[in-house]
């Protein structure tokens, strides 16, 4: 209905000017023309007719009367925000829409770490949606995927960005009132880099720098003086976070014990002397200042704690408190009140939850955004941003992330994020329908994992890679009824792909592993019990029929995500997916082989099959629905995947 509904509207635009602050003609062109618009020429007629003003009132309106459309804006990111409300109610003879903005800086995260960095095209695209979201800030995370002249290991063979496609990208955000801010690592999380032999005297333990040795701060300086040089933002994220093992790997050998918090105290304090080099204005994640007083629990420090002044970060510092699970309100106040006693400049991250595996998980984020946004609210937090997180090799399309992406913009704004609403702005954003997209979440929410899959369950993932012979998630899914829950998915899926516009793709690979997953979730139990039952009749026809079938589908599967990957990415890092895919349809082939050789003769047993299938996941004694294994090397066997 909605493709119906879309026509080719030619705008007329007033109130732009190249003056410093004011609105440029071409970025709103870029957002138009990707939207089938056009701006109308010099003397043309306009189906509409947009007038900006720039106003010294925070906030934004948009009034339409007919043909003409009055747009009073503070900050660019605003004027685009509204432009975008323009373009979703085009069809109004008569509208109006006022918003006092957000309260503080507002954006998005994207990883480029995880095997995924996106291609700078890409990433003009998400600076566009950024900017019609009305959003101000875009972090590119990137450990290793940035030049840092001297280091020629440093992002070796990842798909690192040039200098040159920093700084196009970032020009390109500076046009829509976007600050593009550097995301890197300065401590922990650098295991793609710390992997190579000529890198083994900067390592703590294989993902964890080694600090309080000058050769480390001199290849931090290389990272911060690359940064500077890069990106026009004086503020820089230096990452700090999860650094567990922080002084017991080669540290400990050379300098003997020490307590963890007093050691990244002293090692920030060294990267801050050269933040202020270059200039720069510090944020890292809070985790490493709450783990030890929560007990290793980064939520679970009390309220009335008093952390020792020599555990306590340089006050000048913005700590960025990253929170993607709570579901109670007063645990985002507590948080934010406890990170308020180390410094006044905090930050919240949020998350899109597009990192648990194959599928994005939308009602676990889009909860946790409310609770989060609503817990905030009267906590002097008023700095946020959005992380999508590709862990485990970028196997969800960054592009499913826009749906949640949506979401926080209008958490941001404080407007209503009713079905209903979010429905006719999400048309106008991305051109495809909200409630389709949503269908994605039903591939991990099955049933039986709670209202918003708060257990982050990702069974779609766990069945997909499982073997079909020695299949670890056969005790757990057979017998479920997932085989028919899958396949009502994909019918769904199947009618959504016909209504879809340019993330048609998108909609027929979930389709696609819908279908695999109502195949795979019984078929390791279904040879199983033909081969012990002695059904020769039905292991023929599992392995002329259904193997080969399932094959199949998982090669269009292997196809399609190849040509997703190679839209959004760099070539680097696809090669992971392409082994992994390639690896399920290899074992249904190998799989297949031998129980064809059972039947002819060939063995005398399929001795893999006799052993017992217990269940992955287990209350005690009784077996959960479904829980969270994301590792692929977890999945794929029990066997010994990766390490020694």
């Amino acid at each position: 209905k909605y493709k119906e509904k879309e026509k080719t509207m030619r705008l007329k635009i007033t109130g732009t000017e190249a003056r410093k602050g004011g609105l440029q003609i071409q970025p709103i062109r870029d957002i138009l023309k990707e939207r089938g618009h056009e701006t109308a020429k010099d003397g043309m007629e306009g189906d509409l007719c947009i007038h900006f003003t720039r106003t010294d009132e925070k906030g934004y309106s948009v009034a339409k009367a007919g043909r003409d459309v009055y747009i009073s804006w503070h900050t660019r990111p605003e004027a685009f925000r509204a432009l975008g409300k323009a373009l979703e109610h085009a069809g109004k003879e008569k509208w109006r829409e006022e918003n006092k903005g957000t309260q503080g800086n507002t954006g998005l995260m994207f990883d480029c770490s995880r095997n995924g960095v996106l291609k700078v095209e890409a990433v003009k695209e998400m600076i566009r949606q950024a900017a019609l979201m009305g959003l101000n800030w875009l972090l590119l995370y990137t450990e290793d995927t940035y030049e840092v002249e001297g280091y020629p290991c440093f992002g070796a063979l990842r798909g690192r960005y040039t200098k040159e496609e920093i700084r196009e990208c970032d020009a390109y955000a500076a046009q829509f009132g976007i600050e593009m801010i550097p995301c890197i690592q300065t401590l922990a999380h650098l295991r793609t880099a710390l992997r190579w032999p000529a890198m083994e005297k900067y390592r703590d333990d294989a993902d964890i720098l080694l600090a309080e040795e000058e050769r480390t701060y001199r290849l931090i300086d290389a990272m911060l003086a690359s940064v500077k040089d890069m990106y026009r933002s004086k503020r820089i994220h230096l990452g700090m976070d999860e650094a567990f093992y922080l002084g017991y790997g080669n540290y400990r050998r050379i300098h003997g014990e020490v307590k963890q918090g007093e050691l990244i105290r002293r090692h920030l304090d060294r990267v801050m002397e050269i933040c202020e080099k270059y200039g720069l204005e510090p944020m890292i994640w809070s985790d490493m200042f709450f783990v030890t007083p929560g007990g290793g629990d980064y939520y679970n420090v009390p309220a009335d704690y008093e952390w020792p002044d020599s555990e306590k970060p340089d006050r000048r510092v913005t700590l960025v408190y990253w929170d993607y699970e709570g579901h109670d309100e007063d645990r985002y106040t507590r948080m934010a009140t406890l990170h308020k006693k180390l410094t006044d400049q905090v930050c919240f991250a949020g998350g899109a939850w597009i990192w648990n595996g194959l599928a994005p998980n939308y009602a676990q984020a889009m909860d946790a955004t409310k609770k989060a946004f609503l817990g905030l609210e009267d906590t002097g937090v008023t700095d946020s941003f959005c992380t999508l997180w590709l862990d485990n090799g970028a196997e969800t399309p960054m592009r499913a992330g826009l749906p949640m992406a949506a979401f926080y913009s209008r958490c941001a704004y404080g407007e209503s994020t009713d079905p209903e609403e979010m429905e006719s702005w999400f048309k106008m954003l991305c051109g495809e329908s909200y409630q389709d997209m949503l269908l994605f979440d039903r591939l991990d929410h099955i049933p039986g994992t709670g209202v918003y899959n708060e257990g982050f369950a990702n069974p779609s993932k766990q069945i997909f890679y499982q073997d079909p012979l020695t299949g670890v998630f056969d005790g757990q899914y057979a017998g479920t009824g997932l085989d028919v829950y899958y396949a009502e998915t994909a019918k769904l899926l199947k009618k959504a792909q016909k209504r879809a516009g340019k993330l048609e793709k998108l909609f027929r690979y979930y389709r696609l592993l819908a279908s695999v997953d109502a195949g795979k979730c019984e078929l390791g139990e279904k040879i199983r019990g033909a081969y012990l039952s002695g059904d020769r009749a039905a292991l023929a026809r599992i392995a002329e029929k259904e193997m080969p079938d399932l094959r199949k589908k998982v090669q269009k599967m292997h196809a399609l995500r190849e040509q997703m990957w190679q839209e959004e990415f760099k070539p680097n890092g696809y090669e992971v997916l392409d082994v992994r895919m390639a690896g399920v349809e290899a074992r249904l082939k190998s799989a297949r082989r031998r129980i064809r050789d059972y039947l002819d003769g060939k063995i005398p047993s399929l001795e893999e099959l006799e052993e017992e299938r217990l269940p992955y996941f287990t209350n005690g004694e009784e077996k959960n629905a479904s829980g969270k294994c994301n590792l692929w090397e977890n999945i794929v066997s029990a066997a010994n995947i990766c390490g020694v």
